[in-house]
């Protein structure tokens, strides 16, 4: 019947409105408490008038105590620069990372492309800056690879095989499901096999030593592991399209005085003595602005799974911005790009 034709009673509006509470506070509380913020001081923290802390998210790339340090260097400039002190909360997964910020346990975090783009269209957060690298690397693709000595050569050939994967990543989640299931692969009796690992370098361990035929997560990780192994070369099947590298995201509420402060503030270390040994440790040579339309890339692979986006997230998939004139190709295995020769692509320090 057509909505216009219906007569909706004052309980019937208000049972829908209880619905919809429920399954945004279902949405909310999708992760277990245990996957939050580790920091007891930061539980149920939030930043307003008066209140000079900035609870700084860490999410679990690599290992986390170098990680630490390199966000510390980072934390303490900032405290230094601005009137607040920045505290460091470790989110024990990427989607828990999603659920603090919307809980109000952590202001900010440097989020990956598929996280930001969830916090960005489910929160209506802001992204602020992204770091540039000394060889000017400021983006990262997705790739799906295999040992060099392994029988696998096309993507064709990743029926019956396990492929390592990261959730809640565009590299290590969204890419390779979307590619695998473009080409029908995840279903069937020669589906491939996901097995879920914590982080990127996790997935590049898994391959490396053989648990499993195949991987997926970021070039940069990819790359540095090859770096620290005498020149090892994986094979590369395939790549995704170029997407932010760990943007600042902070929350809505935090204001726009203290917004741009933190970003302008951000942008300017590298202008000074302290703010270079600072991007020194935390591995950048600047900070450069981010804008929300760099995640189109994003956008259009969540919209392109449909009903599959519920193997990525449980979160509704997010809405391409109307003024979008972006499109993707179909994607076989013979119009996914390759990774550009190993030789000649950008290094993360």
């Amino acid at each position: 019947m057509p909505i216009g034709r219906m007569r909706i009673s004052t309980t019937a509006l208000s049972v829908t409105l209880a619905l919809l509470l429920v399954a945004m506070l279902a949405w909310l509380g999708q992760v277990p408490d245990d996957s939050s913020a580790s920091n007891p001081d930061a539980q149920g923290k939030t930043l307003g008038p008066g209140d000079h802390v900035f609870y700084l998210g860490l999410i679990p790339e690599r290992n986390i105590f170098a990680q630490r340090r390199r966000y510390r260097a980072l934390a303490d400039y900032l405290s230094d620069t601005l009137d607040l002190r920045v505290e460091l909360v470790t989110s024990n997964t990427y989607h828990g990372a999603l659920n603090d910020m919307a809980r109000g346990k952590i202001d900010g975090a440097f989020m990956g492309s598929m996280l930001a783009t969830l916090t960005l269209d489910q929160l209506q957060a802001n992204v602020l800056v992204k770091p540039q690298t000394a060889d000017g690397v400021t983006t990262y693709q997705g790739v799906i690879f295999v040992r060099d000595d392994s029988p696998i050569q096309s993507l064709n050939d990743l029926n019956n095989t396990s492929i390592a994967m990261v959730k809640t990543t565009t590299a290590g989640h969204l890419f390779p499901v979307f590619v695998l299931t473009e080409l029908g692969m995840l279903t069937g009796e020669d589906a491939v096999t996901m097995r879920w690992v914590g982080t990127h370098d996790r997935a590049v361990q898994e391959v490396f030593e053989g648990r499993v035929q195949a991987g997926a997560a970021k070039d940069l990780r990819i790359d540095a592991f090859e770096n620290a192994h005498q020149g090892y070369r994986f094979r590369r099947l395939a790549v995704s399209e170029a997407v932010p590298n760990n943007a600042l995201v902070v929350r809505r509420e935090l204001g726009g005085r203290l917004t741009e402060q933190l970003r302008s503030a951000l942008l300017q270390m590298d202008q000074n003595q302290a703010g270079r040994a600072a991007l020194s440790t935390f591995g950048a040579q600047r900070f450069v602005t981010c804008q929300a339309e760099e995640y189109l890339a994003v956008y259009d692979m969540s919209q392109r799974l449909g009903p599959g986006w519920g193997s990525v997230t449980s979160s509704p998939p997010p809405s391409i911005p109307a003024d979008s004139t972006h499109t993707v190709s179909p994607v076989t295995p013979d119009t996914v790009p390759l990774k550009p020769t190993p030789a000649t692509t950008p290094r993360e320090p």
